[in-house]
């Protein structure tokens, strides 16, 4: 009874919000319909997050009115969408983030607020292993460079912070292609510098992704390869989907780097880093050391409402090459091997000690 009763509630709301399309309806109350009709025809994860958006509905609904003003709105917004713990979910104005869901992520946890320090024990790792002080290159954003690269008689070090050299080509699709450009540009120059060696570590560990992901990708593949399949979420029901799509990698037709690749991961490895990592997991040359990475590889699928403001939510549903789903599980770590605080004390990396020792493993044949 309680159940039927909601459904006659719910669906009066409906009926309610539909007659008064045809009647003066205020700013507030458009765009709370249009944020909620927009995440129930294209959001992916409803059922995996174990929440009922249409309860959502009921609940929040009645706190909009033509008075409510944009702050408030905001705030109501950011509520509905809080318990799906998605960090693609957000919602901005120009290029100034209003709110961002955070997603959980045991890494940013356990070293909240000593994230330098954690990165000078990953350098003084490679120096104790006889790598050259890493040296950053590329554009700075929240003062640290695109690269930080370093070097050995026999190995070479790359980490990539990001996936973007600009930030503000995240905000504006027009500036994406060009940003892609300069990062691919500045990547393919320190490959090309690292060609004469025997094998490569690239950490993306903490990388919140981007774009240009599988394009960076695409360096170290042999042969087309299939890498996962996708299914994008379609209107008609919470569990409509399109069928299991294929998505294959090709290789680069420029710069190429096919020796034996180790890539350190964890769960702040996000969404493009991610869609480098999925790229090349089926790769004989590519082995992973850390790990799994975050579980949040959807594009982000974005829409506008009124006063500049505009939201992204995730729509596509992501699955490894056996079929399983890859959402708030990630790509796992082939050689799994997690970082904690005692790391910092220790002076010494674990992840990059593991990497070292697979590249050194491979070279001995072992």
């Amino acid at each position: 009874m309680k159940q039927l009763l909601l459904l006659i509630f719910f669906f009066t709301c409906l009926a309610t919000a539909q007659s008064q399309t045809t009647k003066k309806v205020s700013k507030p109350e458009k765009d709370f319909e249009k944020f909620w009709t927009t995440f129930k025809d294209n959001y992916a994860f409803f059922k995996q997050k174990g929440v009922n958006w249409d309860s959502t509905y009921l609940e929040y609904r009645p706190l909009v009115t033509k008075k409510t003003k944009e702050k408030e709105l905001v705030l109501i917004f950011g509520q509905m969408v809080e318990p799906l713990k998605d960090g693609h979910i957000t919602i901005s104005k120009g290029e100034e983030i209003l709110y961002k869901v955070k997603k959980p992520s045991y890494f940013r946890q356990e070293f909240k607020g000593i994230e330098k320090e954690f990165w000078q024990t990953v350098n003084k790792t490679l120096l104790t292993n006889n790598f050259t002080e890493p040296k950053g290159v590329g554009p700075v954003f929240k003062d640290e460079n695109l690269y930080y690269v370093s070097e050995n008689t026999k190995f070479s070090y790359i980490r990539i912070t990001r996936c973007f050299a600009n930030p503000e080509s995240i905000f504006d699709n027009k500036k994406e292609e060009a940003d892609t450009k300069l990062m691919l540009a500045i990547f393919d120059s320190l490959l090309t510098s690292f060609s004469n060696k025997k094998a490569l570590i690239i950490d993306i560990r903490a990388n919140g992704g981007g774009h240009g992901g599988i394009e960076l990708a695409s360096r170290f593949v042999k042969e087309k390869t299939l890498t996962h399949y996708k299914a994008i979420r379609q209107k008609g029901g919470y569990e409509n989907f399109t069928k299991l799509i294929p998505n294959y990698i090709e290789p680069n037709k420029g710069v190429q780097f096919l020796n034996p690749v180790v890539i350190l991961t964890n769960d702040k490895t996000a969404s493009s880093a991610e869609d480098f990592t999925i790229s090349l997991y089926q790769q004989s040359n590519i082995s992973t050391v850390g790990t799994n990475t975050s579980g949040m590889l959807s594009d982000m699928f974005g829409t506008d409402l009124s006063n500049k403001i505009s939201f992204t939510l995730s729509n596509q549903c992501y699955y490894s090459t056996d079929k399983k789903i890859l959402e708030d599980i990630g790509v796992p770590a082939k050689i799994k091997i997690e970082n904690s605080k005692l790391d910092i004390t220790n002076g010494t990396d674990p992840v990059i000690i593991k990497a070292i020792e697979t590249l050194n493993g491979q070279k001995n044949g072992s």
